[in-house]
């Protein structure tokens, strides 16, 4: 599979929100003589993991019901489906002896129901859910030591939240008459994306690029904290964010790292699929597709 360093680094972090580090993973009470060999090793410099500290899968939420402007509307027996085949590959991939599950969504009722249906099979396989670590108001850990918890739970990330528009905007992306006028092929079954990159927008929408450069801030966020997170874990350990997103936030990611448009991969990114990054100390994080079908459209080249 192809991949591509954002240069400067750059998912998931923030005070009070994202991606908690664990603060003493490799305490005594946890690890014993493991934890002291640990230490041993950072002291001399020789502390070295073979995988990254982070790998956040951000993903599509399922398909929805068919009034696309209710906010509430849920996943079809198709959307279930395909969330169902993400959870099922994300299991494949995955290792509920090492790797710490971190719950995400972009706040909205499709994207939580789609993670929270994934964190469920992920439950069913094994795995723990990671608790944030409390802190004062100095940041000074108030409780040391990793907590794991046997029941999921989302947060929202603003980071990773759907692109802003206006209703009217949200209008206007699904007229047909700016499609035919855009020239986006009758083949395309869904043109609001392809039409959000084809068409010139003024106030009351966010552009594709200023998506990106958000996504990028949330993923700058996470490599600041890595250093920390690396010393804590042991070298087989991870943690893993798995996120529900909506398409306005995987099409530009996926389009910034492959150079191809929706229009030219014949529409936008399938439900639950997207893309994945690895965050590893002193490198740029390392973005790769992720999902069956945008595999084959964007391969190893």
């Amino acid at each position: 599979m192809a991949s591509k360093m954002f240069k400067g680094g750059e998912v998931f972090s923030g005070r009070g929100e994202g991606l908690h580090p664990p603060t003493d993973f490799n305490s005594p009470e946890a690890g014993g003589e493991a934890h002291e060999r640990n230490i041993s090793r950072r002291v001399e410099g020789e502390y070295s993991r073979e995988q990254p500290v982070v790998t956040a899968y951000v993903l599509r939420h399922g398909e929805t019901t068919k009034d696309k402007l209710d906010p509430m509307r849920g996943l079809t027996e198709k959307g279930a489906e395909q969330v169902d085949e993400a959870a099922e590959r994300l299991i494949s991939e995955l290792d509920s002896s090492s790797d710490i599950i971190q719950i995400m969504d972009s706040g909205n009722h499709r994207a939580n129901v789609t993670v929270m249906r994934i964190a469920e099979k992920l439950k069913e396989a094994g795995f723990k859910f990671f608790e944030p670590i409390k802190t004062d108001k100095g940041g000074n850990v108030v409780e040391p030591g990793v907590k794991t918890k046997e029941d999921p739970n989302s947060r929202s990330y603003k980071k990773i939240g759907a692109a802003n528009f206006t209703k009217e905007i949200k209008m206007k992306l699904s007229d047909p008459a700016l499609h035919a006028e855009l020239g986006i092929p009758d083949s395309i079954p869904d043109k609001r994306i392809d039409t959000w990159f084809a068409a010139e927008w003024g106030e009351g929408a966010e552009k594709p690029a200023e998506v990106v450069d958000r996504v990028k801030q949330g993923m700058q966020e996470t490599q600041k904290k890595l250093p920390m997170v690396a010393g804590q874990l042991s070298p087989e350990q991870r943690i893993v964010v798995i996120a529900a997103v909506n398409a306005s936030v995987v099409e530009p990611i996926v389009t910034d790292y492959s150079g191809v448009p929706p229009v030219d991969r014949g529409g936008e990114v399938e439900n639950a699929e997207g893309f994945k990054v690895d965050f590893e100390v002193d490198k740029d994080p390392k973005v790769v597709v992720w999902g069956k079908d945008i595999e084959n459209k964007i391969g190893d080249e």
